[in-house]
């Protein structure tokens, strides 16, 4: 079944496609990472992976959030288990390859590309699970943060956008230190600054806290802002945001438009996404019409926009505000219904469709863990094939004339088939293997096939052995052992009854005065007891199912 996850301020959680039933699947920690930035990324592998940008290796319990240097994990969706694959770790002062920030991105098969709040990227290859950094031409004191998505443009190359640059020395209105855009040559794994933002006075673009990227046109690359940005020829408006071009032939900036706090648009604008109609949608964090309480005044107090883009004739509308108490929306994303889907401030999802042009808000009371599932960051939408419980252990060896159940632990698969050694199982339907009254033969390897409308999944084996007996057929047996030869001179064997498969433990012979002569043998055939002198002598059987005591002369 679709649903959602999020990465949250140390949680993973998982939303049904309605925003409802808020389900806490992970909570982060020092040790294995805490404060995730990045997007959730679903790799080619099937699997989620993401960055928690402090914890990991030299986190400890305390109160200091950039404790620790990062760490980068992976989320199974179908065992639902967590496992961190690489500790970033600080090497020397000039080391800025630690606390991941950015998502992680794919650009090509089996490798994850990834940028650090000190401005570098690193390379992780799934198969090896190793990490690397990439090389850069630019010094690292001279750009840092790299907190946006990264991308692959038509070109084959990756950019990112970084939130400080130092690159220039010029004074006034549009000072340095406003970022920079960077591009990545997967084939070299190198690194180099093409644009810098904020270092002419002649120019208004101000790209600090870029966020969403697109390539909407062929080498047009589009991206927002939430930062201050000044324009000299209106100094008394405030302008908060705005949609810049970026040529990927030309390295040339254009600044599209910008948001600015007095306008009902909206302004703060944190992401955006593209249409099936070829525009922008996106949303606001503040601004509107709307205030987030009926106490409050200013704008620094309304609840937030969502707007519409069209990239061609470079107009934005506003399409609708978020309510009172649903307000300051972070981020959006493009379901495969059609429908748009994003997070809220208060840690809630809201969901817009385009045709009607409603907001929909989920019930709250649905969050099973609604304190840690708040301050919800970023969505992906994935459609879940049938999950289930590791199996830990996965052999077990129960008795025959037992009942033997094993519930796999999976809640969102239509259809169930289990299989012997490859062989369909009848009448197993279910995720819970049943067998009322073990036979021998039930012995083999048995993995269930799961279905629903995401695809198919196959557990892993369970190994089952019944290589015991109960108790009572153990005692009715017992008459049926017998010590041959016996007398004997050399050896001695004991026969156990037919197809019954006892697990001998110990086997002891001694003598009339209770003296070991031979122990700890589990060989029942054979045994060598030419060396004994001549009298009568007791064998102790132990097997898993109780003692067996009998007697053999030795001529």
């Amino acid at each position: 079944r679709a649903t959602l996850y999020a990465d949250q301020q140390g949680n993973i959680v998982k939303f049904d496609m309605n925003g409802e039933n808020a389900n806490t699947v992970h909570h982060f920690n020092y040790t294995t990472g805490k404060l995730p930035t990045g997007k959730l990324f679903l790799a080619s592998n099937g699997k989620l992976y993401g960055t928690a940008t402090f914890g990991g290796i030299n986190g400890v319990t305390n109160t200091n959030e950039q404790d620790g240097y990062g760490v980068l994990y992976e989320y199974n969706l179908t065992l639902n288990t967590y496992r961190v694959v690489h500790y970033f770790n600080y090497i020397s002062i000039t080391d800025f390859s630690v606390y991941p920030t950015s998502a992680l991105i794919e650009p090509i098969l089996g490798k994850l590309y990834g940028g650090t709040k000190g401005g570098s990227f690193y390379v992780y290859d799934i198969a090896s699970e190793t990490v690397t950094t990439l090389n850069h031409n630019y010094s690292f004191v001279a750009m840092g943060g790299i907190y946006t998505d990264l991308i692959k443009a038509s070109n084959g190359f990756v950019y990112a956008i970084s939130q400080t640059s130092f690159p220039c020395t010029s004074s006034g209105p549009n000072l340095p230190n406003q970022g920079s855009l960077i591009k990545i040559n997967t084939l070299t794994n190198t690194a180099q600054r093409v644009a810098v933002f904020g270092c002419s006075n002649a120019t208004t673009i101000n790209a600090f806290g870029g966020f969403s990227m697109i390539e909407v046109f062929p080498n047009k690359i589009f991206f927002i802002t939430d930062s201050v940005a000044y324009v000299p020829s209106e100094e008394s408006v405030l302008t908060v945001g705005g949609i810049i071009e970026y040529n990927t032939i030309t390295n040339e900036l254009t600044q599209k438009l910008l948001f600015d706090a007095i306008n009902p648009l909206g302004y703060n604008p944190k992401s955006f996404i593209m249409g099936n109609n070829g525009n922008l949608y996106g949303v606001c964090e503040q601004g509107g019409e709307t205030y987030r309480s009926p106490f409050t005044t200013g704008i620094e107090s309304k609840t937030g926009t969502l707007f519409e883009y069209n990239p061609t004739l470079n107009t934005i509308v506003k399409l609708n505000e978020f309510l009172t108490f649903q307000n300051l929306p972070q981020t959006i994303l493009k379901l495969t219904t059609g429908e748009l889907v994003g997070n809220l401030g208060n840690g809630s999802i809201f969901k817009y469709n385009i045709n009607s042009n409603t907001l929909q808000f989920p019930n709250l009371a649905t969050y099973s863990d609604f304190p840690n599932q708040f301050s919800t960051r970023n969505l992906i939408e994935i459609c879940s094939k049938p999950s289930y419980q590791e199996f830990t252990p996965n052999t077990y060896n129960p008795c025959v004339n037992t009942p033997f159940t094993y519930d796999i632990q999976n809640t969102n698969a239509t259809s169930y088939v289990w299989k012997k050694d490859g062989v369909i199982v009848p009448l197993q339907t279910t995720g819970i293997l049943t067998i009322n009254n073990l036979i021998a033969s039930d012995t083999g390897v048995y993995t269930c096939t799961m279905t629903n409308e995401c695809g198919t999944t196959t557990t892993m084996n369970l190994n089952v052995n019944v290589n015991c007996l109960d108790n009572e057929t153990f005692v009715n047996d017992k008459n049926e052992i017998v010590l041959y030869p016996n007398p004997t001179k050399n050896t001695i064997s004991i026969h156990l009854p037919e197809n019954e498969n006892y697990q001998i433990e110990n086997i002891t012979i001694t003598n009339l005065l209770g003296q070991n002569i031979i122990e700890n043998s589990k060989n029942i055939k054979n045994i060598d007891v030419s060396s004994l002198q001549k009298g009568i002598y007791i064998v102790e059987l132990k097997t898993d199912k109780g003692e067996w005591n009998g007697k053999f002369v030795k001529e």
